[in-house]
């Protein structure tokens, strides 16, 4: 650019330099008008982002209705924490695996039977706690006990507590059959998928039911895993 003006300059020396015209100073409050209405939408945009950002904050603190609290992903996929399924070898891993398919043939093979009330065996038909003391007792180097609220509260040496979204297919749940949560009327044993088998009263068969139905999902009080390394035969 220097190079072109000098040029020309040379190239007609009768004409006098003119003076830049004002247009630089307008040009100049122009951009500073641009740059003082840029700021302003720039905080503008960020107030509002911020805004946005709090409302969806409060939005899920809140559970949108009709959230499942059992929905969860393939129990195989599930994250079981350190604290509630400590490492093991991979022999105790073999038969704990071994294990949990046995107590569940023998769940599947009551399915269809009717619920007898004080039911213990395959010969007098099963009541709820029957039905999980019978499925497991060949498996546990201890008998479970026979009600179901002594199972919900057995000691941490015999059982583990267990949250809903660390429900492992074996794992014992219990519901309340009246209004005290610290009371289990009943026991089933939890399959995957939110999906459990029971024995649920006197006139209906032994089941496979969804945790998220609203009757066990209402009377949902807690969930136990028994089916523990050093507690396996």
């Amino acid at each position: 650019m220097l190079f072109i003006s000098f040029h020309a300059h040379a190239a007609h020396p009768h004409k006098t330099t003119k003076k830049p015209p004002v247009v630089t100073q307008s040009v100049s409050k122009n951009s500073d008008k641009r740059k003082r209405s840029s700021k302003k939408a720039s905080v503008h945009s960020h107030t509002s982002t911020y805004s946005n950002q709090r409302k969806i904050s409060k939005s899920a603190d809140k559970a949108p209705t009709g959230v499942n609290p059992f929905a969860q992903r393939k129990v195989q996929n599930l994250n079981i924490t350190d604290g509630m399924h400590p490492q093991i070898s991979a022999i105790q891993d073999t038969k704990l695996t071994a294990a949990k398919r046995k107590v569940i043939s023998k769940l599947m093979q009551q399915l269809g039977k009717p619920y007898h009330y004080g039911g213990a065996s395959p010969q007098t038909g099963f009541d709820c706690s029957g039905l999980v003391k019978y499925a497991y007792s060949d498996q546990l180097k201890t008998s479970l006990p026979r009600t179901a609220d002594n199972m919900f509260s057995m000691s941490a040496e015999q059982a583990q507590k267990i949250k809903k979204e660390e429900l492992h297919t074996g794992d014992l749940v219990f519901f309340r059959t009246n209004r005290s949560r610290n009371h289990a009327g009943h026991v089933g044993v939890y399959l995957g998928d939110g999906e459990f088998i029971q024995a649920p009263r006197t006139g209906q068969d032994i089941q496979i039911s969804r945790l998220d139905d609203d009757y066990w999902q209402d009377h949902y009080i807690g969930a136990r895993r028994v089916l523990l390394a050093y507690a396996v035969k």
